[in-house]
């Protein structure tokens, strides 16, 4: 089983039926009726993160910013995170402390208290966290109507650049934006406040532009065209070095946590950095412009269970 096809098994399954839920499975969180959001991710060292290069205050600062990303999401204000671990035996105190600093550092930036979750010990690191938001309005992936403009908050494939430039070492002073996008990702609460009124849909871009606006198209049912991506300096010249091409790369990137949003016509905001990358129209599936026609695409994105 793939995990978008035990999503799908899981989601047939267990329908909502207790009445105060309004949104379950198939969105960022899922929404309580009295506007409350709920998201939970979890992050295992091997996995999402490599302590060879990471310290505990960046490993901090980067699963809270990538959890509270779902909340951006769905355009809800933070309220709390509960954060579970899984600490190796023999770590030690001032290395749990910098972890700490780390989560500290966003949450009080978002006003996010922390407010509970558990410690066990284990043979590995690992994280879990649960966060809480509210909103009048979620937004959600299935709100996309034919006629929409498709936007991203920023740049995409920063992220998987930092990465794998601090993994197979190559030079840092050559992408110091892609490192810093890799350890230190910025959830777009802010923006997401400030484009609302805007919106029709949204996701956070964690699992690759394609796998992302699939999911849009899918739960819209609507088709997703995708017109023009936007490369940064630093994805261009990784790409030039590795052989490989810019667009096909930031189709698969993931962890980037910009929105992937879908609405009216934006001219300007205010503060908000956005690009303008593609429309809605009718149909189904995701498509890119390629030598002046569409061609459909798929979900290359991570896929845990591939």
């Amino acid at each position: 089983m793939s995990e978008l096809t035990m999503i799908k098994y899981i989601r047939k399954r267990f329908h909502k039926k207790h009445s105060d839920i309004l949104i379950g499975i198939g969105d960022d969180g899922m929404v309580l009726k009295n506007g409350m959001v709920l998201s939970t991710d979890s992050f295992a060292e091997g996995i999402h993160f490599d302590l060879r290069y990471f310290s505990m205050f960046e490993l901090g600062y980067r699963t809270i910013s990538a959890s509270l990303s779902d909340l951006a999401a769905m355009a809800a204000e933070p309220v709390c995170a509960l954060i579970s671990l899984y600490i190796p035996r023999g770590t030690k105190d001032s290395e749990i402390r910098k972890l700490y600093r780390g989560f500290s550092k966003v949450c009080k930036k978002f006003n996010c208290d922390i407010s509970g979750g558990d410690i066990i010990a284990s043979p590995f690191w690992g994280i879990t966290i649960t966060v809480v938001g509210k909103t009048n309005r979620p937004l959600l992936r299935s709100g996309a109507k034919p006629g929409d403009y498709l936007y991203t908050t920023g740049y995409l494939g920063l992220a998987e650049t930092g990465r794998i430039v601090l993994k197979e070492g190559h030079k840092k002073e050559l992408f110091p934006e892609s490192i810093k996008k890799h350890l230190y990702p910025e959830p777009r609460i802010y923006e997401a406040q400030k484009l609302r009124r805007y919106l029709n849909a949204g996701i956070d871009t964690s699992d690759g532009l394609s796998t992302d606006a699939f999911h849009i198209a899918e739960e819209s049912r609507v088709r997703v065209l995708i017109e023009k991506i936007p490369i940064h300096p630093e994805v261009k010249l990784f790409c030039k070095l590795k052989k490989i091409s810019p667009v096909e790369f930031i189709l698969s990137a993931g962890e980037d946590f910009e929105l992937l949003i879908t609405g009216r016509e934006i001219k300007e905001c205010s503060g908000v950095k956005l690009f303008q990358i593609g429309k809605i129209t009718e149909g189904k599936g995701v498509y890119i412009l390629t030598n002046n026609k569409f061609k459909r695409i798929y979900p290359t994105g991570y896929e845990h269970l591939r």
